[in-house]
This record gives C-alpha cells, structure tokens and sequence, in this order.
C-alpha cells in the first residue's frame, strides 16, 4: 500500500475547466515539440490520444443527462497514473521504470530498450511508443511526475499552472482525506461522485475526486494486470539481465584478449625489440 508520506496529485474533476495550462506545462517543461495532429470531430479534445510527444492528455467526453436535456462534458486529466503496485516496474528488463523513493513511478528513458512489456502489464493503457524509421527501434515515453521538481523540492510543473486549484501536490494521505471530503461536499450534485486511486493498485499517487463513475471516463472500476506479469517478472526479467550481464562480461574480456593481442603484435614488430641493430 502507498506509504503515508509519498508524494502525491490530487486532481478534482469538479473544479477542473478543461483550460489545457497543464497539458502546455507538461510539454514546455519537459521540451516536447509540438507536432502537427488531426482535430477530433466533436470536441475540443486533441489530439486524439497520449503519444511520446503528449505523455499528459486532457479528455473530454460528452454525455447526455436525461434529467435536463442537455449535453455535459466530463473533462479529465489523463495521464501515468504511478501506481504503488506498479505492474510495469515488475516487468522491466532494464530498470527505466522504477518506484522512486517520493512513491511514485519514475522513468529514464536513456535505459528504455523498447522491449512494450510495460505496455502489456498496465491495466491503464498508458505507456505510448514511437518507432525510429531509420533503425526500427521503438522509444516509449510517460508521464515521470516531473521527477526532477520533485526530487528538488518543487512541485510537479501541471500542478504549478492550474488556475483553479484543481490540481494540488500533497502527501498521499493529505490527498485521499482532502478527496473524500470533498466528495462528501459535492453528493448533492453530482450523486455519482467517487475517489479514484485510493485503493486501486495499491494506492496510486494521482488521486481522483469523479463526479461520475470510473468507467463513464474510461477507467476501470478494479483495475488488474494480466498473468504474464508473474512470467515476465520471475523468468524473463530475470533472464534479460543474466543476458545483459553476460553480453557486458563478454565484451570486456574480448576488449582485455585483443588488447593483448595488439600489444604482442606491436611488440613483434617493432626492430628494437629484439635487442639491438644489425652490426657492419
């Protein structure tokens, strides 16, 4: 379970106007380019989906409500939601995901060889990739709550730009206590209201006041990893590294013989090494 004092993000879905700040700050803060998309039809959305380019996504989802007759937009901050049972830490071969000691899941992409297993083991679809069209090599990018702030005492850089509060950086516990009252405050209008990611995955460090059900936002109601998670973490992990290992020590004791070789060659054929000139 998440620990008292990790960091954490409590996103209010009540308050939030769909403004975008944040969205602006993620991309500015972490130098991500902007990059040509197609408008979605129907709503202020874009692009369309979260790529390496937009690790942070706000969504808009239209819903009709009965009572007025009238179209409502949920709006929501979409993103890595850093779980503390974290199933893509698990299975990475490489350790570029790991549980930073703030609690949340943090991300070097230097160390990300593109092998998707975290791809595969999120509950949340949330790991995006872009593919080199040169070496067909594949780059994946997520959210990294904005490890670098953090770890320097500030706060993430989404959370530092949004107007209306929605948005706070807290301790974990402040957080979940700060949600439930607030969804105590909001019943009487939205009787759907809920927190999210206090329970879910061990405890996740954005945590969520819905004025809707989970999945009217796409989320899942208890979300869970599938069965290659134990595989990739007991056998295939494990055996990665013992290849990578064994791939390094194999090249460095090729370095250590050629070098020798070298040497010896150098020596063999240089003239005085044998002792001396050829005497008249």
């Amino acid at each position: 379970m998440a620990k008292k004092n990790d960091k954490a993000i409590l996103v209010d879905t009540s308050l939030c106007t769909g403004c975008k700040a944040c969205q602006v700050a993620c991309k500015e803060w972490h130098n991500l380019p902007a990059t040509e998309f197609e408008m979605v039809s129907g709503t202020y959305q874009n692009p369309a989906d979260r790529n390496v380019n937009t690790p942070m996504l706000m969504k808009f989802i239209e819903q009709y409500d009965d009572s007025t007759d009238t179209m409502d937009w949920l709006i929501w901050k979409n993103q890595c939601m850093h779980c503390t049972d974290a199933p893509c830490v698990e299975v990475c071969p490489t350790d570029a995901l790991f549980t930073h000691a703030e609690g949340f899941v943090g991300f070097e992409g230097d160390k990300c060889i593109g092998c998707t297993y975290c791809a595969k083991a999120c509950p949340f679809d949330i790991p995006r990739f872009e593919t080199d069209a040169l070496t067909g090599n594949k780059r994946m990018n997520k959210c990294d709550f904005c490890q670098d702030k953090v770890t320097n005492g500030e706060m993430p850089a989404c959370v530092r730009t949004c107007p209306t509060n929605a948005l706070e950086f807290d301790t974990w516990e402040s957080a979940v206590e700060k949600a439930h009252e607030r969804v105590a405050n909001i019943k009487s209008r939205f009787p759907n209201a809920n927190v999210y990611g206090d329970k879910e995955m061990g405890g996740t460090h954005f945590i969520y006041v819905l004025t809707e059900k989970p999945e009217t936002y796409g989320l899942p109601a208890q979300p869970e990893t599938n069965d290659l998670v134990s595989l990739r973490r007991d056998v295939l992990k494990p055996a990665t590294e013992l290849f990578m290992g064994a791939t390094a020590v194999g090249l460095l004791t090729n370095f250590v013989i050629s070098s020798s070789k070298y040497a010896d060659d150098e020596k063999q054929q240089d003239p005085s090494s044998d002792g001396g000139g050829e005497n008249e």
